[in-house]
């Protein structure tokens, strides 16, 4: 029998990334060391799941708690991001949803492209056609759209600005280069100690 080595879409990503060589305003980090799980609602059930969650119905806004970052994909449908890797975080949530909801594990679907610095919105304002001023997207925002032709999940989990880019495995290379191309006008620098 055959054994599989399980490993990241972008593994060798420590060859492929070089900063840009000037200074950077710009820091490029590959997340690690979390779980997700996208966690459903049943029909009727979206509030009653939400207050067992605890989780903001504010639509944009992500909920903080103290194991988690959920950030609502729809009405009654959220992804939930643990702060820390564990293998059975999608049966506990569901667990805990019982009667209201389920969760399904989605740690191996989405790698997560943390742009930080003081240039971050201007990178991102290269890909997004969403409009990401302060005064209109803050610490907490969160929206689905389209970069570079990929479709992601935008989290600004910082207010410096922060962002955590959720993408596709399949579509992560692709978007790297993207993202490493356009950080270039700018200065950009990888975070290597999270890769």
């Amino acid at each position: 029998m055959a054994d599989f080595v399980k490993t990241h879409p972008l593994g060798d990503l420590v060859e492929l990334s070089q900063s840009s060589g000037s200074d950077s305003d710009v820091t490029l980090t590959i997340r690690h060391g979390f779980s997700t799980a996208q966690v459903f609602a049943r029909r009727g059930k979206e509030s009653a799941a939400a207050d067992k969650l605890k989780l903001s119905t504010e639509a944009g806004q992500a909920t903080d708690s103290r194991n988690a970052t959920y950030l609502p994909l729809s009405p009654g449908q959220w992804l939930a991001i643990s702060k820390k890797s564990e293998t059975a975080f999608a049966g506990q949530l569901s667990k805990k949803l019982k009667g209201l909801g389920y969760a399904s594990d989605q740690s191996d679907s989405r790698v997560c492209f943390r742009i930080s610095g003081p240039k971050a919105r201007d990178v991102m304002s290269r890909g997004c056609r969403l409009d990401l001023h302060q005064s209109v997207a803050g610490k907490g925002f969160c929206a689905q759209t389209t970069m570079a032709q990929v479709g992601v999940i935008i989290h600004q989990s910082q207010g410096d600005p922060v962002y955590d880019i959720y993408v596709y495995s399949g579509f992560a290379r692709s978007f790297w280069h993207w993202l490493s191309h356009t950080a270039a006008q700018f200065g950009y620098d990888v975070n290597t100690e999270a890769l």
